[in-house]
């Protein structure tokens, strides 16, 4: 159940119900049944009403009966009304009629609203219940008449149920019957028929009328076929007459029910009003009505691809709103090859462009314009001979527009819209909604990819070009959306001034130290400094083979210390740097130390030592590197003569 709670400041019921108001309508529904504050609205919501004049619409239920504190829903099953609240019965199916604390069966079987059989009714066409004395009148589909209170055994039996309006309860000793040939009969246990008091005689009251209905007190109104309302007055037993009621409320179509006194009634215009019998007062039911709408979006500038939430809020004339899910809005979308919406309560961008949503509800609109963009920049832009040429597919496709190619023809259908454009290679005219355009130059080939003078763009669908010299690149808009195309010299352009600075290390070789141990001693030269969009960097190393491998990616500041460090890498080539022996050389690329190396070789092989000490005398200087992890290498005038190894 969804309840939309309402509230109404005033102190009375009656008053808040009751009222002169110039509407009778909720979000476009009409009123078509009243029942104990309760109003059945012609699109299957319920507004219920507590005793502080809180007001709850009640829309999960498809109700097309009200009858006392209970719904009749159009699949048959039972809901009971509560404050805020609405349950379907548990087990109810297959009901056609409701009336006081019974339901009747499409079988005909007929039970009480706790789920009990009546197991004395069988092939019932249809039931009443007293609204006071819930006593109950049924008849059978071959014509029985019968009370349940009252009147021994069966009270008529007419010639079928077809021939019957409707049945009526009225109190402790009453019952009527309405035929559809217009004639009322009014049966009473007090007026048996003398030679067979088994068989009770009707009083017809009248053979013009149109419906009928007991109230509180039992007084039985008639509506006749004129439009007119009259109440059986009792002149003596088994003797009835007709009196109009005061102040006539007009052409009367229908008697809904009592209420409070006053007869709900339905007027030829469709409209519900109380009316007053004794007084002919006359009101209009009031329902509250929407004064106005609230549309919101999340964002009204969007991304291709990107989903945000829409808002629809109903404002009610008491002063509150209703929130309605989109997916049950009538929500309409200027462009929907721009934007569509989704299952999930949002919307999403399509396509880069401009459009407009309208929220309806009722007579009330609101309209937002939104704006799409891409974010990302379209590669296969040409600048060729001052003019900007733009990729035929892939833009038509981001603006929304399905493309048709026929190779043969060399030509491109393309729709956006309601609006079908067409181009065809090698010719400066394009077709747009039938008429020829001429543009600034030829639809042409470059590298494999048709592309067509940006200009077409302003001229076919207004849209703004703004062409941009420093990087050889267009920006296509319309309004706040954006589209941007580049050339293939924009990503060198922007490429070139990422790198800055670092443009002198291209072409610069270093020989591998530290850096990288798999490759210790080679060289490399940098062939490229590869810039991403957040400030890092990765250069790109050539080996003598042919293979590029990329650095990390790190700060240009940080690169250029690494590149220095020696540590990592080498300026000069190591080999002729040092002439050692070739054993030493397979030593330190193994990482190995032996006694009779020189600190410079213990360097290459082991790196710097993170701790140094050293003595000195007589001639003889004693030097001890550590390398953490308990690793020490003793050195004596420069020679290894002691390794310590964990």
């Amino acid at each position: 159940m969804r309840g939309y709670k309402l509230g109404i400041a005033v102190a009375v019921i009656a008053v808040a119900l009751l009222g002169n108001f110039s509407k009778a309508e909720a979000a476009g529904a009409t009123l078509v049944d009243f029942e104990d504050g309760n109003r059945l609205m012609s699109d299957g919501t319920v507004w219920t009403q507590d005793m502080n004049v809180e007001e709850t619409l009640l829309t999960d239920y498809n109700i097309v009966d009200l009858d006392g504190e209970y719904g009749l829903t159009k699949d048959g099953q039972l809901v009971r009304f509560s404050l805020f609240d609405a349950k379907v019965v548990k087990g109810t199916s297959g009901i056609v009629q409701i009336s006081g604390t019974y339901y009747l069966k499409q079988d005909g079987t007929v039970w009480d609203m706790d789920g009990k059989q009546l197991k004395e009714y069988s092939d019932i066409a249809m039931i009443n219940a007293n609204r006071h004395t819930n006593i109950l009148v049924t008849l059978s589909r071959s014509g029985e008449l019968r009370c349940a209170y009252g009147f021994q055994g069966p009270i008529d039996q007419l010639g079928s149920a077809s021939e019957v309006s409707a049945v009526l309860s009225g109190d402790l000793n009453e019952a009527a019957v309405v035929l559809k040939s217009g004639k009322v009969l009014v049966y009473s246990k007090y007026q048996a028929d003398k030679a067979n008091p088994a068989k009770y005689v009707p009083t017809m009251l009248t053979e013009q009328a149109a419906g009928a209905l007991y109230n509180d007190s039992g007084n039985l109104f008639v509506l006749l076929q004129d439009g007119t309302i009259v109440v059986k007055r009792s002149q003596a037993p088994g003797t009835y007459e007709l009196e109009q009621t005061e102040s006539q409320p007009g052409h009367v179509t229908a008697l809904v029910t009592e209420w409070r006194g006053s007869l709900i009634i339905k007027l030829q215009d469709g409209t519900l009003r109380s009316y007053s019998p004794q007084s002919g007062e006359l009101q209009e039911i009031s329902v509250p009505v929407i004064e106005d709408l609230n549309l919101r979006i999340e964002s009204k500038e969007l991304k291709v691809g990107s989903k945000v939430s829409v808002q629809i809020d109903e404002i009610w004339s008491n002063d509150t709103t209703k929130r309605i899910p989109l997916s049950e809005a009538e929500l309409e979308i200027e462009k929907p090859y721009l934007l569509q919406k989704m299952p999930d309560g949002t919307v999403k961008a399509l396509a880069v462009g401009q459009t407009k949503l309208t929220a309806r509800s009722g007579s009330f609109s609101k309209t937002i314009s939104v704006s799409i963009s891409d974010t990302s920049l379209m590669d296969q832009g040409a600048y060729i001979g001052g003019t900007m040429y733009l990729p035929v597919q892939p833009v038509f496709h981001k603006l929304g527009a399905s493309i048709q190619t026929d190779m043969a023809a060399k030509t491109f259908s393309i729709r956006l819209g309601e609006l079908p454009i067409q181009l065809q290679l090698g010719s400066d005219t394009a077709i747009i909604n039938g008429e020829k355009v001429k543009m600034s130059d030829k639809v042409q080939t470059v590298n494999g990819t048709a592309i067509f003078p940006a200009s077409l763009l302003k001229t076919a669908l207004g849209a703004g070009l703004a062409w941009d010299g420093t990087y050889q690149k267009m920006t296509v808009s319309f309004g706040s959306a954006k589209l941007t195309v580049q050339t293939k010299q924009t990503a060198q352009i922007v490429k070139t001034k990422s790198q800055g600075y670092l443009t002198k290390l291209i072409g610069k070789s270093y020989w591998v130290n530290f850096f990288d141990e798999n490759y210790r001693f080679q060289k490399v030269t940098i062939v490229d400094i590869i810039p991403n969009n957040n400030g890092y960097f990765a250069a790109a190393f050539k080996f003598p083979s042919g293979k590029v491998l990329n650095t990390r990616k790190m700060s240009g500041d940080e690169l250029i210390s690494t590149l220095a460090d020696r540590q990592e890498f080498f300026t000069a080539d190591p080999y002729k740097t040092y002439k050692w022996p070739d054993a030493i050389w397979a030593k330190i690329k193994d990482g190995r130390v032996t006694t009779g190396m020189t600190k410079q070789q213990v360097e290459l092989s082991w790196g710097s030592p993170i701790d140094a000490s050293a003595m000195e005398g007589s001639g003889v200087r004693v030097e001890t590197w550590s390398y953490g992890n308990f690793n020490y290498v003793t050195f004596t005038n420069g020679v290894v003569t002691m390794i310590y190894t964990n």
